[in-house]
């Protein structure tokens, strides 16, 4: 029988949150016990910093600007109420395979319809929330018109939290398809760690705030970045918020993503007490990662760091197979695998690739040495910026500012943009081609002819 297959998807989580990829403060045994045991990739990326068009990519392994998610759908300069039905999505395709598909929490892919139409059988939200704050453990954003909590205790239990209702559900959807003759394919999405992170004890107790180092790039001067750089550290009032306000933010992010790790080995545990593991493929990410301090900003859109784009991606498949992958892949990668690991037939025209051949061991000689990512605004309405990233170097097109260049070797914490440095003109000159190679290979949008007069020739992909 073709492999169950259970996906657990978090929202705004960043990648090095977690021990297993290099975090020594919070604690996140099960899925550093994932890392161990199973595949851990190491240069993952998601296609877009906002929840809409990364959720449709994973869906469709298509590009938002050629799916046309291009923002979240709940929000007023969105022109796409979501994920048109026309466009092929794993799971109708593996519906079309013969699963039964399954999914609890949260969808944001479309805004009026939901999971059910795009080949799920079942949608459950979970019960509960966040809850209430435990008066006196707020932290909080000051706005001249309101003042906005971003952290805090909660009043709940964790049982009564989101985060584990949420994998109730999907334990017990897990625990009715186990004895089933169909193969099944169930996904957990988790809104945490999301702001506003209202924890329930133990959890918001966690870690201690004075243990937690400031990130490498906390002491962002803005200098020689993009204006709306600093203009988005202004739009968020955070001018007086220092390492102590924002290392207790920090704290209770990383107490919401331990219990994310717990509600993850529950699942697991669930996964091997159904007796199920021989024949079920589990997958760990998340939709894009947060800010959350780095160069001075909350949140994600507007920027093109490697806190926002670079994500966390560990499965475990049957056969003990235990190896880490260090090939660019991209979260809607994870499309196309799916559908092969069901047996499934493929519709042409995907931006994304299958990653059956690196679960494998493989290491295709035509495996791209660079990752092309995009942005199209948020809540101030549209934008437009490309990014281009190769191992060693990564470029940022910003057509209404200016461009940033980062040596991710001498600077990983990209601080130093060296755009307009003259020793880095034959690297520029290569990354522009590189991203107009990208623009080219996935029908982008940069095609008039005073646009592409700017760039040199192309390097395809």
């Amino acid at each position: 029988m073709a492999p169950n297959i259970v996906l657990f998807l978090t929202d705004q989580l960043r990648r090095d949150a977690l021990g297993c990829y290099g975090n020594e403060i919070c604690q996140t045994p099960n899925l550093d016990q994932l890392a161990e045991e199973g595949i851990r990739f190491d240069q993952a990326y998601t296609t877009s910093p906002v929840c809409s068009p990364a959720r449709a990519s994973l869906m469709s392994g298509l590009y938002p600007h050629n799916h046309g998610v291009m923002l979240n759908t709940h929000i007023a300069p969105a022109w796409s109420r979501g994920l048109s039905t026309d466009v092929p999505t794993f799971s109708r395709l593996l519906k079309e395979a013969g699963y039964v598909l399954d999914y609890a929490g949260k969808w944001h892919v479309h805004q009026d319809i939901g999971p059910e139409e795009y080949g799920f059988d079942r949608h459950k939200m979970g019960r509960g929330g966040r809850g209430k704050i435990v008066p006196g453990t707020e932290l909080t954003v000051e706005f001249p018109g309101s003042s906005f909590p971003v952290a805090g205790t909660g009043e709940m239990s964790p049982e009564e939290y989101k985060t584990w209702t949420v994998t109730d559900c999907g334990i017990e959807m897990l625990r009715e398809r186990a004895g089933g003759e169909e193969p099944f394919f169930l996904r957990i999405d988790a809104t945490a760690p999301h702001f506003a992170n209202i924890v329930p004890e133990p959890y918001a107790s966690m870690y201690d705030p004075e243990s937690i180092p400031p990130w490498p790039n906390f002491d962002e001067s803005f200098e020689g970045k993009p204006a709306a750089h600093l203009r988005k550290h202004r739009e968020w009032n955070l001018q007086d918020k220092d390492w102590a306000w924002w290392r207790q933010v920090v704290a209770k992010y990383y107490g919401d993503v331990s219990l994310i790790d717990t509600c993850v080995g529950r699942v697991l545990d669930a996964i091997r007490k159904c007796g199920i593991e021989d024949n079920t493929i589990f997958l760990f990410s998340t939709d894009h990662g947060d800010s959350m301090g780095s160069h001075k900003h909350f949140e994600k859109s507007g920027t093109m760091y490697d806190e926002v784009f670079r994500v966390p991606l560990l499965m475990k498949v049957p056969g003990g197979v235990s190896r880490n992958v260090s090939q660019f892949v991209r979260l809607m990668d994870l499309m196309p695998t799916f559908v092969e690991w069901g047996g499934g037939k493929l519709p042409g025209g995907l931006d994304a690739r299958s990653l059956v051949p690196l679960v494998n061991g493989d290491d295709p000689d035509d495996w791209v040495d660079s990752v092309y990512c995009e942005s199209h605004g948020e809540v101030w309405g549209y934008s437009s910026q490309r990014m281009v990233r190769t191992e060693k170097w990564k470029y940022v097109y910003t057509p209404h500012d200016l461009d940033e260049l980062y040596d991710l070797e001498a600077d990983p914490a990209e601080m130093n943009n060296r755009i307009d440095d003259p020793m880095c003109a034959d690297v520029l000159e290569n990354m522009k081609g590189r991203l107009l190679g990208w623009n080219d290979a996935t029908n982008d949008m940069f095609q008039w002819h005073w646009v592409r007069f700017n760039f040199p020739a192309p390097i395809a992909p």
